[in-house]
């Protein structure tokens, strides 16, 4: 009997390849949301934590402070956006690794199948040939006439 090959085995590593890349692109996703949720935070931190002003104190002085809290809540707009982008990045990373990993499993087990199905009528092979073997050398001993 000849040795089991499957023969979709090129297609197979292709897709296991396919599974671990998106799995990295996935894990990469989940990192930038996390540093976008990082710096989104720090932002607010930054916004609360914002002098007011107290005393006496300059036009000039309110001004700036009135442009410090734009310029921090522009800053904490962008830092909303990217988490919201990084969201859906990572959502569709994990559609595509969900995805990739299903393909390749539905290869490995026709693998399993195809190889068990090999062992299978390896085995009755063997047995019918030892049978047979059996025969014969009853047959040459005399024993069956």
């Amino acid at each position: 009997m000849k040795v089991y090959q499957f023969r979709l085995a090129t297609v197979e590593r292709i897709r296991v390849l396919e599974e671990r890349l998106a799995r990295e692109q996935l894990i990469e996703t989940l990192n930038q949301l996390r540093r976008a949720q990082a710096a989104n935070e720090a932002a607010h931190i930054a916004l609360r934590e914002m002098a007011s002003v107290s005393g006496v104190v300059s036009m000039a002085d309110i001004q700036w402070l009135d442009d410090q809290r734009e310029r921090l809540s522009e800053s904490l707009r962008i830092c909303s956006e990217k988490v919201a982008l990084a969201q859906s990045n990572s959502a569709e990373a994990r559609r595509a690794w969900g995805t990739a990993t299903k393909r390749a499993g539905v290869l490995e087990r026709l693998d399993a199948q195809g190889f068990a199905a090999w062992r299978d009528a390896a085995s009755k092979e063997e047995i019918a040939l030892s049978d047979d073997l059996a025969t014969a050398r009853y047959r040459l001993a005399g024993a069956g006439e």
